[in-house]
């Protein structure tokens, strides 16, 4: 039988607040197959080693989605060349949609 852990034990095994997880399984109560994260007893619920693993490995992949999306590319009419006519200095990586707006913006 798997070892489960009440909401503040698991709290303080995931290095969080009790209030952080109680609001996380609120927002999340399953996983993308439909899996709760944990097994209701009564008004309690407990989470086992696996459920805490599998939020942590929900958290990773909503942070890589944020990364992901942080790094779009820029709509060909808002050129480079446009934010950057008067300077010399280029970026390294293209800017975000919203960057290149506010710069152009900048330079009006």
């Amino acid at each position: 039988m798997p070892l489960t852990y009440t909401i503040k034990d698991a709290a303080e095994r995931l290095g969080v607040s009790k209030r952080w997880l109680q609001k996380f399984l609120r927002k999340h109560p399953a996983d993308n197959d439909g899996v709760p994260f944990y097994v209701p007893f009564g008004n309690r619920k407990k989470l086992t080693e696996r459920d805490l693993e599998r939020i942590l490995e929900m958290n990773r992949n909503s942070e890589k989605e944020k990364l992901l999306s942080a790094h779009t590319i820029v709509p060909s009419d808002w050129s480079h060349s446009r934010v950057y006519e008067d300077s010399e200095m280029m970026p390294e990586r293209p800017l975000s949609d919203r960057l290149a707006r506010a710069l152009v913006l900048l330079k009006k």
